[in-house]
Order: C-alpha cells, then structure tokens, then sequence
C-alpha cells in the first residue's frame, strides 16, 4: 500500500512511487505481456488516486513497458524476443560510458558500498536473486555516473533487458547462469580506473546478452 496524499511535491514524489511500482511488477512478468492495466484497479490496488497511476503510465509508455492504445485501453507491452539485439547494441556503448564516468565521480562512500555490494551478490545462489543482484549493482553505477541525461537511457535499456532475463528464467527450463562476479569491475570503479571501468561492464553486457540471445533463440 502507498500513501495517498496529492498535493503539489507529494503528488510527484507519489508518482515515482507508483512508476517503481509498475515498473518491477511488468519487469519480472508479474503483469504478464498483454495484461490490460486498468487505471481505477491500479488506483484501488495501489490505494493512491487517478493522477499518480496516469502519470507512472505515460512514462512507462515511454519506456516501452506499456503500450496505450487510444479507446482500446492500456497494457502490458508484449516481449519482442527480436528486440534483443538492437537492445544489445545500445547498452554496448551507454554501460560503459556509465563505468567510466562513474570511475570518475563517484564518491567515496559510494565506491565502498559498491564494493560491498559485489562482494555480497557474488556470493547469491538462487537464480531470481541473482538478477536482483546484478539490477542493484548496474542502478548504484548508473547513479555514479553523475550524469542526469545519461541515466534515464540507461535505466530504460536495462529494464528491456531484465524483462527478457525474467522471461527466460519463467518461460525456459535453462541451466544455472553460474556466480555473479563484479567484483573487478567494483574494485576498478573504486580505484578510479576508468578504462578498465568501461571495458569490463562492456566485456558483462556483452557476454549476457549473447547468453541471453542463445536462450532466446532455444524457445
């Protein structure tokens, strides 16, 4: 349940809380593709008003996450498992960007606990854990960044890519991905190395998204 004030910054502030919401529940499928999103039963669910849920859809719209179809109604977005590669091809390039900026501006107290965070996930066993794992460690980097244009990109790329994650480990008997190990790149980030920054999230995205592709393409 979330709170139910409307006023002025708290209806914003309500707004994310409802896009974080929305956002986990279509990436890890508990709105399944093609689930019609009801406006009021999100709002009777949520406990919040009308305008909070209007505004988290128009911006998951934009994210890809929903599709709003003008007298038909809102829904989930459907998984286009073809999408994978042009999803790689962007992240590619904007993840490693994120390294190297977040090697250069992060703070001290956040290169620590990036650290610790590597350190924990790499020890995670079950597979959904993992994945949660593997979201917290690359958000933490994308707010290290500093990059306030940046970041939305990243956010946006990397759901597409968790929901497909999400999919595959519902829909597809598949064998365990194995340890999660950012250490080097959580210790590179923390020593300020940001070429090495770059290349080892771009060396990550890399291998996961032709892991996840083989999968894919076993359904």
């Amino acid at each position: 349940m979330l709170e139910t004030k409307t006023s002025g910054r708290t209806t914003d502030r309500m707004s994310d809380l409802v896009y974080r919401r929305l956002r986990d529940s279509l990436v890890t499928l508990e709105y399944l593709p093609k689930t019609p999103l009801n406006e009021r039963n999100l709002s009777a669910e949520l406990n919040v008003g009308l305008a909070p849920i209007r505004e988290a859809l128009r911006r998951l719209e934009r994210e890809r996450l929903v599709v709003i179809y003008p007298r038909q109604g809102i829904f989930a977005a459907e998984i286009a498992i073809t999408d994978q590669q042009l999803i790689k091809e962007i992240r590619l390039e904007i993840e490693g960007l994120a390294a190297e900026l977040a090697a250069l501006r992060a703070s001290d107290d956040e290169r620590q606990a990036l650290v610790k965070l590597a350190d924990a996930v790499v020890l995670v066993t079950n597979s959904s854990e993992k994945i949660n794992g593997d979201a917290k460690v690359h958000r933490a980097i994308y707010q290290m960044a500093r990059n306030s244009f940046l970041e939305p990109i990243l956010a946006m790329h990397f759901n597409l890519s968790l929901r497909l994650w999400h999919f595959c480990s519902r829909m597809v008997r598949r064998p365990d991905m194995g340890p999660i190990d950012h250490r080097p790149l959580a210790r590179a980030i923390a020593a300020g190395d940001a070429a090495l920054a770059r290349r080892l999230l771009s060396e990550h995205v890399a291998h996961d998204s032709d892991a996840l592709r083989d999968i894919l393409r076993a359904c």
